[in-house]
């Protein structure tokens, strides 16, 4: 709803006042009681003139909108108007009916005009009331507004805060992975140094086996007694004589020979 100042409830208050005046000076004679009437209403057509300029003033201090101000203001004006081109036509002797409205037109003389002030005085708060209440449906339309993109801003928030917990998350699943696969490393070094470990460790074992088993054949005879060679075949000192080179060469291939002779 839109703000009623305290200088809009005075000129409502003198409009009633410069109404009933008004009618009342219809019931006047002319004489002195009707020119006193008229300064009266007069004064307060003044006072009327000077509330307007200090709710013009206001308002804009205010920071209402310059559509709604003039719009009010022209409400106020117009209504005053009325006054004035009624006392005008009085201060010029023309008296006009209760079925007739002295308004100003656009050259500031009084014309005439078919309703009474109290209509157009009803006509005036019906104005009023009909721009209060498109100011009220304006006023609904920005609140459901701003209520709108209120939930769309926390929509959006929310949202946001959804996305930097996913990222959080994702951060944290790869840091896992990395000290999976360091691990995984690690394992893998464990691993080769067990088994390399495991090979020397039988390695060393087959050779302490090995060297008990020759100690034990040692023991029994087995190894190391002397044999005598075997005699060489016959014939092969003949071929050994016979064939030309170093007596260490010539042996064994004299001996070789013979064996595949006697074959």
């Amino acid at each position: 709803m839109a703000e009623v100042y305290d200088q809009e409830v005075q000129l409502e208050n003198l409009f009633k006042t410069l109404s009933d005046g008004f009618k009342k000076l219809d019931k006047l004679p002319e004489g002195s009681k009707r020119q006193s009437l008229l300064k009266e209403l007069t004064a307060h057509m003044q006072e009327a003139k000077i509330l307007i300029r200090e709710f013009e003033r206001e308002a804009r201090l205010d920071g209402l909108s310059p559509e709604e101000l003039a719009a009010r203001r022209k409400q106020l004006v117009q209504e005053l108007n009325g006054f004035i081109g009624l006392k005008k036509a009085y201060a010029h002797g023309h008296i006009p009916g209760r079925d007739e409205l002295m308004q100003v037109g656009p050259s500031g003389l009084p014309t005439q005009d078919t309703s009474t002030v109290s209509d157009l005085m009803v006509s005036g708060r019906k104005a009023i009331k009909e721009t209060d209440a498109s100011l009220l449906r304006s006023e609904r339309i920005v609140n459901d507004t701003v209520a709108v993109g209120a939930q769309t801003a926390e929509t959006l928030q929310l949202q946001g805060q959804q996305l930097g917990k996913v990222l959080d998350d994702l951060d944290e699943i790869h840091f896992t992975m990395k000290k999976a696969r360091q691990i995984m490393r690690d394992m893998a070094k464990s691993l080769a140094t067990d088994t390399c470990i495991t090979v020397l460790f039988v390695l060393v074992a087959l050779g302490i086996v090995a060297v008990v088993v020759l100690r034990v054949l040692k023991s029994k005879g087995v190894i190391g007694k002397k044999t005598p060679p075997p005699p060489p075949p016959p014939g092969s000192a003949a071929l050994a004589a016979a064939l030309p080179g170093p007596a260490w060469l010539v042996g064994p291939l004299a001996a070789a020979l013979a064996i595949a002779m006697a074959l």
